[in-house]
């Protein structure tokens, strides 16, 4: 298993921000996670990549067998931090040195991290890779447009050739040509065998370049599962509110998921998305479900129910 996250948790101060987000994934395969702002994706990415700003991180991460969250910070900087996880942080603008021209800091990550050998053939075997050329590496992030700064972030990521990329919010801002020739480049780079944890609210971008997709409501993991059953039969009512949410050219009216999402000091007791679920019943305002109830990778009673008798009915959970 190249990656499993186990009651992963994250902290900033009373406020707990992730609780208990659990999911692996496979060697060669890519994830995506999906929900509304403020649910936690972003969070989740940078505890993985222990890039947290004043948040505290439990739980267990592993990569490849090592537990990333407890091995000495040093280690990881020098063994993991970009040669073997690295990310593509959200706001590709902001995350390059306006500074600095772009081969000048691919040539400083490989600095950083002791690369042997030439490093200018490096940074340009990288740049090549997402489609840029010579141009495009004499140039400060602001001469480049948005499309052109994200593939440039994207080949820092690429370029020490890590198990896994995390990428959050790859195509937020971009255009539509551009964000079809970002997805396009995620998935030549997945078929060379990079695996990839995207992290958007785009559910389109996800069902391109995802084998998995997990939805996450409130700091917690709702609902994950491969990408094909995730979209033909979701199994929480907050994945199929999303789904519905999604326009579409010729389909009906998207729906509309009523409420907000309940602020993370002071989440209700039972089910997060109790109060904004048309299925909910008593037990869901009392009871936190747990994930996986069922064996069903679901945070939700109805689901635990359908995995018992085969259709969710509120009648059969009333009974639980």
């Amino acid at each position: 298993m190249l990656l499993e996250v186990r009651d992963l948790r994250v902290d900033y101060g009373a406020t707990r921000a992730l609780d208990g987000v659990s999911f692996s994934l496979g060697e060669g395969r890519s994830a995506g996670i999906a929900g509304e702002s403020a649910c936690g994706k972003s969070t989740l990415g940078l505890a993985l990549m222990r890039a947290l700003r004043g948040g505290r991180a439990s739980g267990e991460v592993l990569l490849r067998g090592e537990p990333v969250l407890s091995m000495p910070a040093r280690r990881f900087d020098k063994e993991y931090r970009w040669k073997k996880i690295s990310m593509v942080f959200q706001g590709a603008g902001s995350s390059l040195d306006p500074v600095f021209t772009v081969e000048a800091q691919l040539l400083q990550l490989l600095d950083e991290h002791g690369f042997e050998g030439n490093r200018r053939d490096a940074a340009a075997e990288a740049l090549a890779r997402v489609g840029l050329g010579e141009q495009a590496a004499s140039r400060h992030p602001h001469e480049l447009s948005g499309g052109m700064r994200q593939r440039a972030a994207l080949a820092m990521a690429v370029m020490m050739e890590p198990d896994l990329v995390i990428a959050d919010e790859p195509t937020t801002a971009l255009d539509v040509l551009s964000q079809a020739r970002a997805v396009s480049l995620v998935r030549r780079l997945q078929e060379s065998g990079t695996s990839f944890l995207t992290i958007t609210h785009d559910l389109g971008v996800l069902a391109e370049v995802s084998d998995e997709v997990g939805v996450m409501y409130a700091g917690q993991m709702v609902e994950f599962g491969p990408a094909g059953r995730i979209y033909s039969s979701p199994r929480h009512p907050y994945t199929r509110a999303l789904l519905a949410s999604v326009p579409t050219m010729d389909g009906p009216r998207p729906g509309h998921i009523p409420g907000m999402p309940p602020d993370p000091g002071c989440a209700p007791p039972g089910c997060r998305f109790a109060p904004r679920c048309p299925e909910a019943f008593e037990k869901c305002s009392q009871d936190p479900p747990a994930f996986g109830d069922g064996g069903s990778s679901c945070r939700c009673w109805l689901s635990r129910v359908a995995a018992d008798h085969g259709e969710a009915r509120v009648d059969d959970a009333q009974d639980l």
